[in-house]
This record gives C-alpha cells, structure tokens and sequence, in this order.
C-alpha cells in the first residue's frame, strides 16, 4: 500500500531534444494526455525514435501506479542536440519547473538507457529517484551505445592531429602520389609508390620509429648524433648487401644460373654463393656495424656517460672478428686445406684477443649501470 502522502513524478528524459527537433514539441511536457500527443508527433517525424517509446513507457508506469492507488504525474523533459553541458543545464532547467509546480515526494525515472541516465544525479539533487524503469527496444541501449562509441572514434580519428595523420595524411599521400603517376601514364610506379608508402607507414608505426627518433632529438646533440650514426649506418648496411649479391652474380654467375634452373643445386653451390655474398658484403657491412657503435660512443662521451667504454669494446671486437669472418667467406669459396688452417689460425687468435679483453680490460671499466645510462 502507497502512504497517502505520496506524490510520485513519473518523468521521462529526453537529452539530445529529439522530441523538440523531430516533432517540433516544446518541453517539458506535463500530463497524460499531453505526453501520447507528443510522443505520436514524434513516432509520425520518426518511426524508429526510441524517446517515443521511452514516453510511451512512461505513460504505461503512470497509469500503473495510478491503478495501484499512487498519487503520480507523468512528464517529459529535454536537452539539447549539443549533449554536454548545454544538454544537462536545460534538462536541470525544465526539471525544477516542473517540481516547482507540484509538491511530489520523489521521482520514477524512465529511460531507454545510454546518455538518458547521465541525468540521475541531476535529478537526484533535487527530488530523490525511487524507482528506475529501463525501456528496451531493438535498436536501444546496446547498438545506441555502440554508435556512440564508434562515432566518438570515429571523431577521434578524424580530428585528433595525432591519429589524423596515420588515418587521413598518409592515405591522402597516396592518393595524390598514384593520381599523379597516373596521369603521367606510370602505372606501375604508381602501384609501386603506393607498396613504398604503405610499408614504410606500417614499419614506421609498427615498430615505432616516430617516437624513437623524437625521443632522441629530445636529447639535443648527443641525439643527433646517435640519428646521424643509425641512418648512415643502415644506408652502408644495405649498400653492402647489395654489394654482396652483386659479387655473387658477377663471380658465381654460372652457379646462380644452374640454381635458377634447377633449386635442388642450392644444396650443392648454396655454401659458394653464400661465401660470395659474405666476401663482397663484408668490408660495408662491418663499417656499417662500426659506424653504429661509434655514434654511441661520441654520444655516450658527450654526455659522460660510463657507456662509452662498452662502445669502445665492442669496436675492439669488431676489428678481431673481420678476419675471421673474411677467411670463412674465402673457405666456403675455395674450401682448401691452406684456408682451413687460416681459418681455424685466426678464429684461434681472435678467441684468445676476446678472451685478454674480457678477462683483463672489461673487469677494470666495467661500472654499476644506473638511471643516467639508459638510451
């Protein structure tokens, strides 16, 4: 049983005013008869508007409790199309007109969910909510929300400077790249040009070279630096694997072509052809490597960091390898006795140069590594 004294505001909230857009209804709305009015208005503007039925279910509680012997009135209030802030003050707004006009002891909110419910405490910091009564209808709730979400992503990718220019500036270079080489009857460079821009966004991205390579310019000279010495060093990198292919087409070509005709030879001539890439590649490669490492040492000086002789030892090792490693490209080419022994001769030397390194010199400049250290 109800308490005589209880008034009960069956009220429905309609927070991006499609009530007032759609069906052209000023707000709030008060009484029941008023309310099937405005909610038909909108069904007619919108068949498939979710507020109506939200109204409609609010209608249906207030005749419901009305039954019950619960004193109650039902009425609907708006927001604004904006949502946010402007949304919240005019449902706050409406509201307290219609509580100043009748003395109700608490409210029964319905709603379709989503950004309905945002009023509550709104609500609630005027007349208490006794009851909340959700109103699902096929596309309610759940694909409201996701709409929501996917738009406030979609928004995101389109105007955040951050994502924009992955989502829209890259694509955007594409286009305007492959349309010009279209024109210019390219259209192979254009599909090349395309593979080019996509790949390196996607290893760019992927690996995250943009913010490695802001991180270092942060720095300031010791970055540039490091910069300097990563990008020369992988241009003389890539130059010397191209140098090694190249001395395998031109002092293996007969063993490249019985390759090419028939892949089973790779078993037979592969150790051939990889001594002559090694033999060809060797010398840019290993300045390529050194190039790396010295770019750390100047970097690790320059900021007094005990790093730089880390830098130093692995340039010492660099230069007790190359022989070793450039009498094994010449034994996989030759594969005679003599190389073999020079071979086996200088991987013995530089065994015993890494091990006086390591044992001797290392134990003396090693450090206790701490936060200034780190790249």
């Amino acid at each position: 049983m109800s308490s005589p004294d209880e008034n009960l505001l069956v009220l429905c909230v309609d927070r991006d005013d499609d009530l007032g857009l759609k069906a052209k209804v000023e707000t709030p709305v008060v009484g029941r008869e008023n309310l099937v009015q405005a909610a038909s208005r909108l069904l007619l503007a919108d068949p498939e508007e979710a507020d109506a039925n939200a109204i409609f279910a609010a209608v249906k509680k207030s005749d419901e409790l009305t039954s019950s012997g619960t004193r109650c009135e039902v009425a609907v209030v708006c927001g604004d199309s904006d949502r946010g802030f402007k949304a919240d003050r005019r449902v706050a707004k409406e509201f307290a007109k219609v509580v100043s006009e009748g003395s109700y002891t608490g409210v029964v909110l319905v709603s379709d969910g989503g950004e309905d419910e945002q009023v509550i405490p709104i609500i609630q910091s005027l007349k208490p909510i006794v009851s909340v009564q959700r109103v699902a209808v096929k596309h309610s709730q759940t694909v409201e929300e996701t709409y929501e979400v996917l738009g406030r992503y979609l928004r995101m990718l389109v105007f955040d400077p951050h994502y924009s220019k992955w989502t829209l500036g890259v694509p955007g270079l594409i286009f305007i790249l492959a349309g010009v080489l279209i024109l210019s009857n390219q259209g192979f460079a254009a599909q090349l040009a395309t593979l080019l821009i996509l790949g390196g966004a996607f290893f760019i991205r992927g690996f995250n070279v943009d913010r490695s390579v802001a991180g270092m310019l942060s720095r300031g000279p010791t970055g540039y630096i490091r910069l300097f010495s990563m990008v020369t060093s992988a241009l003389v990198i890539i130059a010397g694997i191209f140098t090694g292919y190249g001395n395998m087409e031109t002092g293996a070509a007969v063993y490249v072509s019985a390759v090419l005709n028939n892949p089973a030879q790779l078993l037979v001539y592969g150790s051939l052809l990889a001594g002559y890439i090694i033999s060809g590649s060797l010398a840019l490669v290993w300045a390529g490597i050194a190039i790396y490492a010295t770019g750390a040492l100047l970097s690790h000086v320059a900021r007094d960091s005990p790093r730089w002789r880390r830098d130093g030892i692995v340039l010492v090792m660099l230069a007790l390898l190359y022989f070793p490693v450039y009498i094994f490209s010449q034994f996989l080419i030759q594969g005679a006795a003599v190389t073999s022994f020079v071979l086996l001769s200088s991987v013995l030397l530089g065994l015993a140069g890494i091990f006086a390194l390591t044992a001797i010199v290392y134990p003396r400049v090693r450090t206790r590594p701490s936060s200034a250290d780190n790249d």
